[in-house]
């Protein structure tokens, strides 16, 4: 009987150790994030970042017309930042956030903190997101001190972005607004509150202002598609919409390119400065 309790009891100890290593391979989302910024492509990213932009948007500012601002450095990190997010680049957001949050005051490091929870939920980290935002929400200001319309409206989109992936519509609809105010883009304020009515079983409520915005002549094409698309899915599931980042994720990519060909001369500029100079980074 004890012979035959031996083999036993090696095979339990072996699976245990198994289980032990298999386990203990599987990394937190803290280890996640940890060695995204400390990898090879944030670091020498970082520091190239860190070289080329200050002489660019000195040339910038150097070159503007007195029509337009002076380009701070610090929202331009940020919006380099919001642009490689978009494009699925967490050690490049990550670099440009840490870089912006350095150089910038108290706004913009709070900015910063919510553009790096913007990418963490893009990666999957959510408590880990969820955290950073937390952290960022002691902080929170509730209009940006500043009479510079591309700064008001860095700050509006950020804002109304972070609530989004928090899944605060309420709140993000209210930074939306000023977005608007600043920008003339009314789209995402409509649809944040279509979404809050929806999250809130509204649901008749929300689906209706889903309908009217894909009517609307003033929203982009790419938006009116996935409004249909999720007009098909509401309908069909009474309120069941898609995934969690369905539709900050719609909101990010269409915000990005139609700030491009804003029709405010000093927003336009500067966006498409940013993107310029996030080609050649």
């Amino acid at each position: 009987m004890y012979s035959s309790t031996i083999p036993r009891r090696r095979a339990w100890l072996f699976t245990l150790f198994v289980l032990f290593f298999a386990c203990s391979g599987e990394k937190t989302q803290r280890e996640l994030y940890e060695d995204t910024t400390s990898g090879l492509t944030y670091r020498t990213y970082k520091a190239t970042s860190a070289t080329t932009l200050g002489p660019a948007v000195k040339l910038y500012n150097d070159q503007r017309p007195d029509s337009l601002a002076p380009l701070d450095p610090a929202y331009a990190h940020l919006l380099l930042g919001y642009g490689w997010t978009v494009s699925a680049k967490p050690a490049l957001a990550f670099a440009e956030a840490d870089l912006a949050a350095e150089e910038g005051d108290a706004t913009v490091k709070y900015l910063a903190q919510s553009l790096r929870s913007i990418t963490m939920y893009e990666q999957g980290w959510d408590s880990l997101a969820r955290e950073e935002s937390q952290q960022a929400k002691k902080h929170r200001l509730l209009k940006p001190g500043s009479s510079v319309q591309y700064e008001a409206s860095v700050f509006y989109m950020l804002m109304g972005l972070a609530s989004a992936y928090d899944k605060d519509f309420a709140q993000s609809k209210f930074y939306w607004a000023g977005f608007a105010n600043e920008t003339a883009i009314h789209w995402p304020y409509k649809l944040t509150d279509a979404i809050d009515d929806l999250q809130n079983h509204r649901i008749q409520a929300g689906l209706i202002k889903l309908k009217a915005l894909s009517q609307d002549p003033d929203v982009p094409p790419a938006l009116q598609q996935a409004l249909g698309q999720q007009i098909a899915s509401i309908e069909a599931k009474a309120g069941d919409v898609n995934s969690r980042l369905f539709w900050p994720k719609v909101i990010s990519v269409v915000v990005l390119d139609q700030l491009k060909k804003s029709s405010n001369s000093q927003l336009g500029a500067v966006v498409r400065m940013v993107e310029n100079l996030r080609e050649k980074v």
